[in-house]
């Protein structure tokens, strides 16, 4: 933030000129007056180290300076630093920290337990109970028709027609129409081969229906709608045995993951639990500003620091966030509330403690 000074009264111009022409960092932030930072309230008049001092979530205020200047050769590029440090109120902290603490706790109970819940479920194979139903429902049909003979038939029928890479409903549509018929006419010989062929594919549309599998899917996995497999053209009887035994396969290396993630969750979900579980304490919380003040110009501020120290178990923590520095940020400082700038600032900070 940019300080910019403007017309004050009289009496603080000197001050605050003589403050600077006798190298007093501290006095020459403390003397700015608080309409430098675009402050427009009954405190518009009022010294920036007045306001500070005053503000209400503060339980005590202190002031420090670092003046390394040379006063017999005086340059510009020569700095002091001013520090002036907040011990937010405890009252206020200590609140929001146990609630914000509480509410933590309750996330990773429900985490914990919906975890558990699902990790008991993959164990008891609930999961791929259809899936694997269907690959056993698909091998069932797969050896009916392939005993019978049907599924040879069915597949010489539709290899070379229009609908050798539709779905079965629509293969049945196909040879239902006139062009359908046509097609049967043209390419089987005698009325023998056509009505076996028909015959064949009436077996083939009542297996299937009788399963229940489905024949039309958007699904990629293959495995998921099985009797693809059976029905596919260009799959010999000892490809569609492979397809069917590798999707089973899939099966348990599927439910090995999960049960791998399942657990995952669930050991996560105790940790993070665990962690929030053990003795804590928020030991204090402090706002910082830093200025730099030069030989001749205003005092700037270069950083606002938010700092918590909190002892989890046996392990203290301190905690530092940057706060902003911009004009609106500073109307929020002086405006002495545990605002939800200051709030956000500090959970962010309880929350660093447990990463």
């Amino acid at each position: 933030m940019r300080i910019k000074i403007k017309p004050f009264f009289g009496v603080f111009t000197l001050l605050l000129l003589t403050a600077c022409d006798s190298y007093a960092p501290r006095d020459a932030v403390r003397l700015l007056p608080t309409s430098s930072v675009g402050l427009q309230s009954t405190q518009a008049n009022m010294t920036l180290g007045d306001v500070l001092d005053k503000r209400p979530v503060c339980d005590k205020t202190a002031w420090s300076q670092v003046d390394t200047r040379d006063n017999s050769n005086q340059t510009e590029k020569q700095l002091a630093t001013v520090s002036y440090q907040c011990d937010l109120s405890a009252a206020q902290t200590q609140a929001l920290f146990a609630a914000q603490w509480a509410a933590w706790i309750a996330h990773y109970q429900h985490r914990l337990a919906d975890s558990k819940a699902i990790h008991a479920a993959v164990l008891g194979k609930k999961n791929n109970q259809h899936f694997r139903g269907q690959l056993s429902t698909a091998r069932s049909v797969f050896k009916q028709l392939d005993a019978s003979g049907d599924l040879k038939r069915y597949k010489t029928l539709i290899k070379d027609s229009p609908v050798r890479v539709q779905h079965l409903e629509a293969v049945n549509v196909f040879f239902a129409s006139s062009k359908g018929q046509t097609y049967l006419s043209t390419t089987l010989k005698t009325k023998a081969q056509k009505v076996t062929a028909q015959k064949a594919l009436k077996a083939v549309t009542k297996a299937i229906a009788a399963s229940g599998l489905a024949t039309d899917t958007d699904d990629i996995d293959v495995c998921q709608t099985p009797a693809l497999f059976v029905l596919a053209v260009v799959l010999t009887p000892e490809e569609v045995e492979k397809g069917l035994s590798e999707c089973e396969s899939s099966a348990d290396q599927r439910e090995q993951t999960d049960i791998i993630i399942a657990k995952g969750e669930e050991d996560a979900a105790q940790a993070m639990l665990d962690k929030f579980n053990q003795p804590v304490r928020l030991i204090s919380a402090k706002d910082t500003i830093l200025w730099t003040v030069p030989v001749r110009g205003a005092p700037q501020v270069v950083t606002h620091t938010l700092v918590l120290d909190v002892e989890l178990g046996e392990t203290s923590h301190q905690i530092t966030k940057l706060m902003g520095i911009a004009d609106s940020d500073f109307t929020d400082v002086l405006a002495g509330t545990m605002s939800s700038s200051y709030e956000k600032a500090f959970i962010s900070a309880m929350a660093d403690v447990v990463k």
